[in-house]
């Protein structure tokens, strides 16, 4: 951009980093003109001493407390860019004072002390910084000039000070949060330029800063966290090919990762995912450029990383899903997309099949090729107890699925995740069962594709797992699947379901006319109850346009066990609902039943009379 002889205005210029990008939304606009004008000008201070300088500055640039929320400073300036070349300079001169030949500790209050408001006394440096931080915000030609005085270097060496070597202080005040502002979107504007953004490479610095992010010290400043992972993440989303060099050469991603390893275990999850999450960002935005990110963290035993870290949350209070939980879910459900080559998949789809359903075999959207990622949701799932982090991995799993249907026989046929879930089902929480079988459901009206294995591993569950509550849950996955096509009713009945929970209603009739239909204690009665309302739901839906299911049924000797449940009203309806079902086979019989049943009713039982007369008045004469 020229800026010549331009006026613009400064100060509220793009942010990075959500939270940041609120903080600084009030700060004040200043209009910064090049050219003549009645306004206060500059000019002569392009070649004047650092007093002169900062003189021209302070009067100039308003103050705290001056400078409000809709105050506008006007400066002109004969050359913006000569001016961002001699303060940047100016700053870092100052900055390199500050900093020689101390110890850390004693270099970070060095920086502080040069760059904080101190009211009346020795502003130079706060003024320095002030300009520098609108000047960033101006174009690209003067974010060069200040990049070409080593400034954001500098910069980024402060940022390590300040977060790795904290103060004792409990809170900052007003005045150091409006330094610690203009100091942090300053190094967001360097990231938004390329030539700026190599000027952060140029020494250890950022390497340094890296380690102690990962690191986690104990004793790094919990007032500078926020803002040194704002930059980093500004820096990571850049996708600079220098960047990912000065990553490799420095060996960032392998040291890193070194350095969670020893702390996962030791420190709270979300601290150790917050940084897990930094490095992965790394590699994720530099994935696009080059895959050396990607390929080190492979190396580097990132995956058993991942695992530790995830199963972490496994102890924790299964409340409210953290924040960088889900983050790191998300960067492992991409992880699992990176690679070179397509998976393979052959058709060995077992038929019958819903009509509508297809077997792509074309690669697409977007496809999983990475089967080691995968793997670490799959063992988060089979170690795991936490609802929250299994339901996380299930909603992982929902997501791959959306991508392209594709993926989940990529996925079944390799690694039979959704197989062997059926197994661990009855072992996980009500709301991971809740979860996974809504998965289940998903697989069949929205991929339109009946998974047999499956669904037989399934049936096995509801006829031998020892939760009764997890039967419950099944049974109405399954009574949900069988009202979703005719063609399960063949599927159920040949598989055997249908025998199995006719077996079941008779075992439970006998108990009910043993005990004079006296029914169990609440709570197991309530449970009980509920899953022979949902067995014979199921049965009723098998049986619905199906003569053979309806000869099943009579072959079974089921009309007797039947009668058995019209004596109580919670499951009257379905058993009325199953009688007139049979009614197709031989309508005369079951008149006769259905008669007989009304006959032997006794006075008191005048609901279930009303009952029987409507499905005898619906039945063919």
């Amino acid at each position: 951009m020229e800026s010549r002889g331009k006026w613009m205005a400064v100060g509220k210029t793009a942010l990075h980093g959500g939270h940041w990008s609120q903080k600084y939304a009030q700060w004040p606009t200043f209009l910064v003109g090049t050219g003549d004008g009645e306004s206060l000008e500059l000019k002569s201070l392009a070649k004047g001493s650092p007093s002169a300088l900062t003189i021209g500055l302070e009067g100039a640039l308003p103050t705290p407390g001056l400078a409000g929320e809709h105050s506008v400073g006007i400066i002109c300036f004969p050359s913006l860019q000569r001016l961002a070349e001699d303060v940047s300079d100016q700053l870092a001169q100052e900055l390199q004072k500050a900093l020689a030949g101390k110890p850390a500790e004693k270099a970070r209050v060095a920086a502080w002390e040069l760059l904080s408001w101190k009211g009346d006394v020795d502003q130079d440096g706060y003024l320095l910084l002030k300009s520098v931080y609108v000047l960033t915000g101006t174009d690209s030609e003067t974010l060069g000039r200040v990049a070409e005085s080593g400034l954001p270097a500098l910069l980024l060496r402060c940022l390590y000070l300040f977060f790795a070597f904290p103060v004792e202080k409990d809170e900052l005040f007003e005045n150091d949060v409006q330094v610690q502002r203009m100091f942090v979107q300053m190094l967001l504007n360097i990231c938004s330029e390329s030539q700026a953004l190599e000027g952060l490479l140029s020494g250890s610095d950022l390497q340094a800063l890296l380690m102690a992010t990962t690191c986690l010290r104990e004793h790094s400043c919990c007032f500078w966290k926020e803002p040194t992972f704002c930059v980093l993440r500004a820096i990571s989303k850049a996708q600079n090919l220098g960047i990912i060099q000065y990553l490799q050469a420095t060996d960032c991603v392998r040291l890193s990762l070194q350095n969670l390893s020893r702390l996962a275990g030791t420190l709270p999850a979300p601290e150790v995912s917050e940084a897990v999450n930094l490095i992965l960002g790394f590699v994720k935005d530099s994935y696009p450029v080059s895959a050396t990110l990607f390929l080190e963290f492979e190396n580097a035993e990132g995956y058993p990383l991942l695992l530790k870290v995830l199963l972490q949350y496994d102890g924790l209070p299964q409340s409210e899903v953290d924040p960088h939980l889900e983050e790191l879910v998300g960067l492992v459900v991409w992880l699992t997309t990176c690679g070179k080559s397509e998976l393979k998949v052959f058709d060995s789809v077992t038929y019958p099949q819903l009509e509508g359903f297809k077997f792509y075999q074309e690669a697409s959207g977007v496809t999983v090729k990475n089967l080691q990622a995968f793997q670490v949701l799959q063992n988060v799932f089979h170690k795991s107890s936490n609802s929250v982090l299994c339901t996380q991995v299930l909603s992982a799993v929902r997501t791959m699925w959306a991508w392209n249907a594709r993926n989940f026989f990529l996925l079944e046929w390799t690694l039979q995740p959704i197989s062997q879930f059926v197994e661990l089902v009855p072992l996980k929480p009500a709301l991971v069962q809740v979860h996974f079988f809504r998965l289940l459901e998903a697989l069949v009206f929205e991929l339109h594709y009946v998974p047999h294995e499956i669904l037989r591993k399934v049936q096995h569950l509801i006829k031998e797992s020892p939760e009764p509550s997890c039967t419950l849950v099944a049974l109405q996955s399954i009574l949900s699947i069988a009202g979703g096509d005719p063609l399960f009713s063949d599927i159920f009945r040949d598989s055997g379901l249908l025998g199995m929970l006719l077996a079941q209603l008779r075992r439970q009739a006998k108990i009910m006319r043993k005990s004079g239909n006296k029914e169990s204690a609440s709570g197991v009665q309530d449970l009980e109850r509920e899953l022979t309302c949902v067995m014979l739901r199921t049965v009723a839906t098998l049986l619905k346009g199906s003569i053979r299911n309806a000869v099943v049924l009579k072959d079974h000797g089921m009309v007797p066990f039947i009668k058995i449940f019209l004596d109580h009203e919670c499951y009257r309806e379905t058993s009325l609902s199953i009688l007139e079902q049979l009614s197709v086979i031989n309508t005369e019989e079951y008149m006769s039943i259905t008669v007989g049943a009304l006959c032997s009713s006794t006075q008191g039982e005048l609901q279930l009379k009303l009952d029987l007369l409507k499905v005898t008045s619906s039945l063919p004469l």
